[in-house]
């Protein structure tokens, strides 16, 4: 996990506002070349049906030609957001993909990965507890293998 995809406590309002700060750091580190085309490969995703897989989780993820390679950006935010997740409840955390357009199923295989990852209720109630992103890097060490 890259410290520098890391956001805790972002003051935002809704989940336009946290997938533009959260590609803002992927056009700021070279993983996409264009945010804005990114950030329209997210929302027809997002079109497409909600990533908000409940519990205060969102993976949401964007395939394009603009992304120079995969990655996550990780998001809290001070308030829980609306995603009309799964389970109809807000949103806090949000793990952004960056997939790029070439890419074979590997992007699914990490989907699936942080997917299941996240329905763990442990690592769930974890994550309930990060303050830094040290916390956050300790939870996925000890989950990821």
């Amino acid at each position: 996990m890259d410290p520098l995809l890391v956001r805790l406590n972002l003051n935002v309002s809704s989940r336009e506002e946290v997938i533009e700060e959260l590609a803002a750091l992927y056009y700021e580190k070279g993983i996409v070349t264009n945010k804005q085309k990114y950030i329209a490969a997210v929302n027809q995703r997002e079109s497409d049906g909600t990533t908000g897989i409940g519990d205060g989780i969102a993976i949401p993820h964007g395939k394009s030609s603009v992304v120079s390679k995969a990655a996550v950006a990780v998001a809290s935010t001070a308030n829980p957001i609306d995603w009309n997740a799964l389970d109809d409840k807000p949103v806090k955390y949000i793990f952004l993909l960056a997939v790029p357009e070439k890419s074979d199923n590997t992007h699914l295989e990490l989907l699936s990965e942080l997917a299941g990852t996240l329905m763990d209720d442990d690592v769930r109630e974890k994550l309930k507890k990060v303050t830094n992103v040290l916390d956050l890097e300790k939870i996925f060490e000890s989950e990821v293998k």
